[in-house]
């Protein structure tokens, strides 16, 4: 008889929480579960997109190259989105989530780097949340991308609505979106079609959206059913080459020489262009060939800290180095013709000089010159080396991208 009576009672529990619970849900599938809608695919679906493209300024998202955001206040994203690299914070977790190649991702666990077998565990629960809170922030501007098939649908109101399907990419491909704009093209609201949702067609809403500092327009708020999604401490930042200045200063100091008492004086010119500061040095006393010396920063907060040229490059920097050096052999075998520095080449073979061997520096013209010391005797004063001097926006395409936005 006990055993009987423990097995109602609990029967009894299961039912008192587990009836209301279906009961709910049998609501809310009768209410809100629709059939995914049929749209017509064409240059009218497309032209509907550009609209709403249009009402979110889509020019000043491209231009955007770091987002930074909070989402539901339980994940934390810099984005630098040109460099297609994230950094996400959890709990105690973050990890520096390579999207091009997960081997070059990182973790850390309380700030100490995470090199167990089980990281890449880590690094896949980083892709499914960028997937998932990215796609909440910036959904409408990746309508256009690869995979997705776009369609327009009639409303039951006779307006027009943009059905979205993604057949590739992210976590989920198949999933379907219905958005609903309002009359200048801006969203309101998207209805589901995805595999984690067991009720098809709930909507969410899209609102409470902001213009940011480099003019992205994004929303910081959706509701879904009785569920609010937050999303909060959106900071943007443009990495456009015309933005970034170059600034420079010259000084001229003086210290004593190490092999005597006489003063040397020193010209030390230092720029700094995003978070790289290059500083050369002349020793205007040194009657030696090579009496200049160049060193590349990176600034990290109030720091500078010394750096490999390449570190400031990424991973096209062969490319770099094959265009100076060509440009060096085109100076050497000028310099070959000339009869006043012909006999100080005569003994001097040109060798490759990777980036490394190189020196940089920037100037207030927004330019930035590769230096190559051939290191010649002092007889031959007049050939150094070779100088190669170009705009910076000519080397956009090969810098980091995230140490040109100054926080």
């Amino acid at each position: 008889m006990k055993i009987k009576r423990i097995l109602k009672i609990s029967l009894g529990i299961i039912i008192f929480f587990t009836l209301p619970s279906l009961l709910l849900f049998g609501f809310v599938y009768l209410k809100y579960n629709e059939d995914l809608p049929i749209g017509v695919q064409g240059q009218a679906a497309d032209n509907l997109v550009i609209k709403m493209l249009d009402a979110l300024d889509h020019d000043a998202y491209k231009a955007t190259d770091y987002i930074e955001f909070t989402f539901k206040k339980r994940h934390h994203y810099k984005w630098y989105k040109s460099e297609n690299i994230c950094e996400i914070y959890w709990k105690n977790i973050k990890v520096n989530l390579d999207l091009n190649n997960h081997d070059k991702s990182q973790v850390f666990i309380d700030n100490t780097i995470y090199n167990n077998t089980d990281a890449h565990g880590y690094i896949r629960k980083a892709e499914h949340f960028f997937n998932n809170d990215t796609f909440w922030l910036v959904a409408p501007y990746k309508v256009f991308d690869d995979g997705v098939n776009r369609s327009i649908v009639k409303t039951k109101d006779n307006n027009d609505a943009l059905l979205v399907t993604y057949t590739s990419g992210g976590t989920t491909p198949g999933d379907s979106y219905l958005w609903h704009l309002d009359e200048n093209g801006k969203p309101t609201s998207f209805q589901m079609w995805v595999d984690i949702l067991p009720i098809k067609g709930l909507e969410a809403s899209w609102e409470d959206w902001t213009t940011t500092k480099t003019g992205a327009i994004l929303p910081t708020f959706h509701k879904l059913l009785v569920l609010g999604l937050e999303i909060d401490n959106i900071k943007t930042r443009t990495a456009a080459f015309e933005t970034i200045e170059v600034k420079c200063i010259t000084e001229q100091t003086e210290k004593p020489s190490r092999q005597s008492k006489e003063l040397t004086s020193n010209t030390k010119t230092t720029c700094s262009f995003g978070n790289f500061v290059s500083i050369a040095t002349a020793n205007n006393n040194s009657q030696e060939n090579d009496n200049l010396e160049y060193q590349l920063y990176r600034k990290v907060d109030d720091t500078l800290i010394a750096i490999k040229n390449s570190e400031m490059f990424n991973s096209n920097i062969k490319q770099i180095e094959q265009r100076i050096n060509e440009e060096t052999k085109a100076h050497y075998n000028y310099l070959k013709t000339i009869p006043s520095t012909q006999p100080c080449l005569n003994d001097f073979t040109l060798e490759y000089y990777s980036i490394d061997d190189m020196g940089i520096t920037f100037d207030d013209s927004k330019n930035i010159t590769f230096h190559i010391n051939y290191s010649l005797s002092n007889a031959c004063k007049s050939v150094k080396g070779s100088i190669h001097t170009s705009k910076l926006k000519d080397f956009e395409y090969y810098f980091h991208k995230k140490d040109l936005i100054v926080k």
